[in-house]
């Protein structure tokens, strides 16, 4: 008995507290993000450092681009962003 409820246990914190993002949703919100009216975001590159996801972007139509951190969860950190 001890040992069932332990395994459920385990079980329940791996799904409860375990959410894990792809690359290509941490991409995706990145670009949801960043993009408006005046154009599109784009990908310029995609780092996994620990958990997060830093990508580097560019918003060409209205001079911005940056980079961001994107957390397990989904959170996005700016890290640098930059206007022209």
């Amino acid at each position: 008995m001890r040992r069932l409820f332990f395994l459920g246990y385990i079980l329940t914190f791996f799904l409860a507290g375990c959410s894990t993002i792809s690359p290509e949703e941490a991409e995706q919100l990145v670009i949801d993000q960043y993009s408006n009216f005046n154009g599109t975001a784009e990908i310029i590159s995609t780092d996994k450092k620990e958990d997060k996801y830093y990508i580097e972007w560019i918003n060409e139509s209205d001079g911005t681009k940056g980079v961001s951190a994107v957390s397990s969860d989904g959170k996005i950190i700016v890290i640098e962003a930059e206007a022209q």
